[in-house]
């Protein structure tokens, strides 16, 4: 081989490595194109001869590798030449480009999104001291299956009698009423009593808070603020601290100030107040609360062995006051637990659709990797042939694929930021997700989505460039035919069976929480929901005693019923969801008591007359609350059916006894009803058993707190401003909160709707990624079968049973897949029991229908490249070489 050595000498002269490259092809392809020419002169076939040229001068590469060392580049230089060359080839195929980059966008942004709010929910360290050692305590029923809110009195023994937990504190929301600007506006916050800010571990940023000394003391003038109060209403003003807030309940004099970042354990509040009850009060308050304890577990003390401890106290005060503690029992939870414990099995959901997501975007990109490559068969053959190394190759393909999910996770920051923004919207204050405000698209999410764009990268490119460079010699030994290998083909085929059953996955799960959300909306709740507005005011107990508040409560409801467009009024003293109102037990006065373990437990719900007629609901027997039951006539209640049956059976309980147990701030009353009707039952939650509940005159039951309600034959919404102006029109400082009955009922299945929603918007991606794959493969199919097909028809096969043959390969794929994401769906959506309201996890019409859905999507995508195929023309088609 005398040229070699003077082709060396040539291109040597030129001096810079990569004229030496460009001069040495030159000369390979000069000395090749001779060889093939002196072959096919022999009588050689042409692509017979090339290769036999090709294998003559596969020394070639070798002189060309040995000139490489000489001029080798650095390492760093080498990755910028595979990237430079990567981005002119992806350049060149601008359709291959766009359609991985959107799929690559679309699975690394929803990842990005949802990892964003794992992260600041889940994940990120709690803003107090030690977190791992706070606990929360919650009294539960004797099975468990419901908090309930703590007894003040309880909370004093625990205080006292507990060893194993320090600074137990209690918290619940209140809401007061503050005048701002000379107008009243309400705003929600929480009681705390003083030992929680030492059980957290915080104190405030500015000032102080409030001591035990202070709280039990009875100190009701203080108030701690939040930083959103202090920047938003106060217009952070330098001089916060012991300035003299006006409210309904008195003035308040701040002294402190907490930092941007607290709320307590993930439930937002404005301002914090002392409970200002002495021990001895709160000893002698034997109703129930709406609070929970907070306390901090002593050095060395084990979370199970607070919890004996605990237990073992509410044993002791069931046999000291069994009348108020019987049935029940104490629960502890761990801080993680009692923030996220009800939303990770909807967290768990949306992580596991985004993966699937994800995966199901690598496959698409993968596949269309492996078509891609199939065309450039021969080059890489040509190349192996020539002596490049397998791993030269590899690098050059996985330079392509990581360039690519690169830039789809640039792309992708722009994508997490519509679903996080769609998040949120979805989310906002229906669904009570601690820290979600919190979540953001910083520097630590855009790190996350670039390593993930990387990992993807090499995930999706991997499998094309080994199988790509396995089968490099194939082109060569088939005479540059087309077609690829069959082991491509099979190949092709699996991802697609993968992308079918994947997307399939998703959409049964799509289909299931779909399926539970209309059963929930479909709940018969025993009321009217549409054409209703509430109105709910809460009268402030410093200048509102009893009397007084039941005559503007009055006022107000005859002034309101006399309003344009108003139907029918009433009132309540609780919303019917999610309020269950008033917690009680009670017992047939005509019978014996039961012991204090065997006494039934109801819901108590004062109301105003009209209140069944304005809400819908039916009277089965009996009559209607009257003007007549006022505070001083006998005791009259009205029963639901859950009750009359249980209690009475099949006989009237018009004019029996109830005597009724009901808990309240200094005692308990046991006082005797006299049922005078019955009416049907209503929940009072969506996915919660009916319940047997009491209604009694509001007169005859009073309090500070009202719920109205206005039945309207045009939109409820209209009304609110009217409502506001004609109760503030009666007390200008009184807060008003309006929202129509249907917003109300729909906040209480909000978080089930997000995530369907979700795994809707998941779901359809997947789909329509599967049907690009699909396509993408079967166009793939069609284009390298071109000869194959032109033969058939050449032989005489009509274009219907070539569409028939190209049909039939697509539908024994996407039924393949079918098959296999039935099986992994059965697996999969047992995860969503928790989630699901009437649904069976293997709901048979879901996969059905999920199953005919992507079946239709993909035979649709595949009858494009089919019909493509009838318009082969054979003359054509033989002519590919």
């Amino acid at each position: 081989m005398s040229w070699l050595s003077e082709s060396w000498k040539r291109v040597r002269s030129i001096g810079s490595r990569e004229t030496i490259e460009r001069g040495l092809d030159d000369e390979i392809r000069f000395h090749l194109d001779q060889q093939a020419e002196k072959n096919r002169q022999r009588g050689m076939e042409a692509g017979e001869a090339r290769r036999q040229a090709l294998l003559r001068f596969g020394a070639l590469e070798r002189a060309k590798e040995e000139t490489r060392d000489e001029v080798r580049p650095a390492v760093l230089e080498d990755a910028v030449r595979d990237t430079r060359h990567a981005a002119r080839l992806l350049w060149r195929s601008p359709g291959f480009t766009i359609a991985a980059l959107i799929t690559l966008a679309v699975g690394i942004g929803a990842t990005s999104a949802i990892y964003s709010v794992v992260r600041t929910v889940m994940l990120e360290p709690l803003p107090y001291h030690e977190p791992e050692r706070v606990v929360t305590i919650w009294e539960t029923n004797r099975g468990g299956t419901s908090r309930n809110v703590i007894a003040p009195s309880n909370f004093v023994e625990w205080r006292e009698r507990v060893r194993t937990i320090a600074h137990i504190g209690m918290t619940g929301p209140v809401n007061l009423a503050f005048v701002l600007n000379g107008h009243g506006v309400g705003i929600p916050g929480r009681a705390l009593s003083a030992d929680s800010f030492q059980a957290l571990g915080v104190q405030p940023m500015l000032g102080r808070a409030y001591t035990p000394e202070e709280d039990y003391g009875g100190r009701r003038d203080v108030i701690v603020l939040s930083h959103e109060f202090w920047q938003r209403r106060l217009g952070g003003r330098g001089d916060v601290i012991g300035l003299p807030l006006s409210t309904d309940d008195g003035p308040k004099i701040v002294l402190g100030v907490m930092a941007p970042a607290f709320t307590v354990l993930g439930e937002s509040a404005e301002f914090y107040l002392p409970y200002a009850d002495t021990l001895e009060q709160m000893r002698a308050t034997r109703g129930r609360g709406s609070s929970y304890a907070i306390g901090r577990l002593r050095d060395g003390v084990s979370f199970a062995q607070a919890e004996s401890d605990m237990r073992r106290i509410y044993a002791d005060l069931i046999r000291e006051f069994p009348q108020r503690n019987a049935n029940r029992t104490v629960m502890l939870f761990e801080l993680q637990d009692q923030m996220v414990g009800e939303l990770r099995p909807a967290i768990y959901a949306l992580v596991g659709a985004v993966a699937l997501v994800l995966l199901v975007a690598c496959v698409n990109v993968a596949n269309l990797l492996l078509a891609r490559s199939a065309a450039r068969e021969r080059e890489i053959g040509m190349r192996t042939a020539l002596g490049a190394r397998r791993g030269r190759l590899m690098r050059q393909m996985l330079a392509e694929s990581v360039l690519l999910a690169a830039v789809g996770g640039v792309a992708g920051l722009g994508v997490a930021s519509l679903f996080h923004q769609g998040l949120l919207a979805l989310v906002d204050d229906r669904i009570p997700i601690p820290r979600i405000e919190q979540v953001t698209l910083d520097g630590d999410v855009v790190g996350v989505t670039l390593l993930v764009a990387v990992v993807t990268g090499v995930l999706f490119g991997l499998m094309p460039a080994i199988v790509s460079t396995r089968q490099a010699g194939d082109a060569l030994r088939e005479g540059g035919r087309h077609g690829g290998s069959r082991r491509l083909h099979r190949l092709l085929g699996a991802m697609v069976v993968a992308e079918v059953a994947l997307s399939l996955v998703l959409l049964t799960g799509a289909g299931l929480m779909m399926r539970s959300l209309v059963k929930l909306r479909g709940t018969d709740l025993g009321f009217r929901v549409d054409g209703v507005l509430t109105a709910t005011v809460q009268l402030p107990g410093a200048r509102y005693d009893m009397p007084q508040a039941e005559a503007f409560f009055r006022q107000a409801l005859g002034r309101l019923g006399a309003l344009p467009g108003v139907e029918r009024a009433a009132g309540a003293s609780c919303l019917p969801v999610p309020n269950p109102c008033i917690g009680t037990s009670f017992w047939r006065a005509d019978q014996a008591k039961p012991d204090a373990g065997q006494l039934t437990s109801g819901h108590v719900r004062p109301v105003t007359p009209g209140f069944f007629d304005t809400m819908g609901i039916p009277r089965l027997e009996g009559r209607d609350f009257s003007d007549g039951d006022g505070a001083d006539a006998p005791p009259v209640a009205i029963i639901s059916r859950e009750l009359a049956r249980h209690h009475f059976g099949d006989a009237s309980p018009l004019g029996l006894p109830l005597r009724i147990s009901v808990d309240h701030v200094g005692g308990r009353d046991d006082i005797e009803w006299t049922v005078v009707g019955v009416v049907s039952d209503i929940r009072s939650s969506l996915d919660g058993p009916l319940r047997q509940t009491i209604y009694l005159p509001r007169s005859q039951r009073p309090g500070r707190f009202m719920t109205f309600f206005l039945r309207t034959p045009q939109e409820p919404a209209a009304l609110a401003t009217t409502v506001t102006k004609t109760l503030q029109s009666i007390e200008p400082q009184v807060p008003v909160e309006t929202r129509t009955l249907d917003d109300v009922v729909g906040r209480t299945i909000a978080r089930q709707r997000a995530v369907a929603v979700l795994l809707v918007v998941f779901a359809v991606v997947a789909l329509a990624l599967a049907a690009v794959g699909v396509y993408g493969v079967m166009a793939f199919s069609v284009r390298e079968r071109a000869r194959e097909i032109g033969v058939r028809m050449a032989l005489g096969a009509t274009a219907l049973s070539v569409f028939r043959l190209v049909l039939g390969r697509a539908l024994r794929l996407v039924g393949l897949g079918v098959a296999v994401g039935l099986v992994a769906s059965s697996l999969l959506t047992q995860t969503l029991e928790r989630l699901l309201f009437e649904v069976e996890p293997l709901d048979p019409w879901t996969f059905g229908v999920m199953a005919a859905v992507l079946t239709l999507v993909a035979v649709v995508a595949s009858c494009l490249p089919a019909r493509r195929s009838m318009r082969v023309a054979p003359i054509d088609a033989l002519r590919v070489n």
